[in-house]
């Protein structure tokens, strides 16, 4: 049992390792991808990264939940089953890095190719949470690590001032410690708390969170809509499920009767 919690640790520490790696040529490769000047090396890097962090998604190690899920094949599905959503992490990540070059940066090309693909971020958030359950538990950590950052925010605006009289420097700064909520919930979640089925639910609220961290308080314009729209939309489909089955349950009692 030890030797097994040992291999889930060591599995988890290397593809960490990969992961950040990964994010750290995709940053490298979308600063040299926008700029004109530069060859086709920010493409292949860009490339490079999302095979790395492929791998790392690959290796990361299955939760208790999920094994004793698949060596049971007729239990049902359960909500931890979508554990680790590679599509939405892939846009969060994304949306993350776009948002944060561009702030450092000043470029408003970035600004409106992050605006062009906020709609798929969004798509992958609302099919995370409200095509599948666990949502109030997601919401809860999504909300919980934005929260946290806008506190971040208040704080470094307190001790350095408005940002508009930032500095490139200070700006890379305050990314750098935007993002350190979510990445202390994510080693709170997955190393200090037993595995259960709730694991997974909020690892997956505290990656959705990573694009609102780094807009700070200004992006509660977004988050709040944001949440507003996937509690219409879970309320939406739970009806029409509720529906559904509410329909088959009556013709199932008219053929009993039958």
């Amino acid at each position: 049992m030890v030797i097994a919690q040992e291999s889930q640790w060591l599995k988890k520490i290397i593809a960490s390792l990969l992961g950040l790696l990964g994010i750290t040529i995709l940053v490298q490769g979308i600063v040299m991808a926008a700029h004109p000047s530069t060859d086709m090396t920010g493409t292949i890097l860009i490339i490079v990264s999302l095979a790395i962090s492929f791998v790392a998604w690959r290796y990361w190690p299955a939760s208790t939940s999920e094994k004793i899920q698949n060596s049971n094949e007729q239990e049902l599905p359960s909500s931890s089953a979508e554990s680790f959503p590679l599509l939405l992490t892939g846009m969060s990540v994304v949306m993350t890095l776009l948002w944060s070059i561009m702030i450092t940066t000043g470029d408003d090309d970035l600004f409106w190719t992050w605006v062009i693909i906020s709609p798929v971020y969004l798509i992958c958030l609302g099919h995370s949470f409200s095509l599948h359950s666990g949502m109030v538990k997601k919401s809860i950590s999504f909300a919980a690590s934005y929260a946290l950052a806008c506190l971040t925010w208040i704080v470094f605006v307190i001790i350095h001032g408005h940002p508009w009289g930032w500095s490139s420097e200070r700006i890379i700064e305050m990314m750098w410690l935007s993002i350190l909520p979510p990445i202390i919930l994510t080693i709170w979640n997955e190393f200090f708390v037993e595995s259960s089925d709730i694991q997974p639910l909020r690892r997956v609220g505290i990656i959705a969170s990573l694009p609102f961290c780094v807009t700070g308080y200004a992006g509660l314009v977004f988050f709040i809509p944001t949440l507003i729209l996937l509690s219409l939309a879970r309320l939406l489909f739970y009806n029409r499920d509720k529906r559904t089955t509410s329909s088959l349950s009556k013709e199932n009692h008219t053929i009993t009767n039958l």
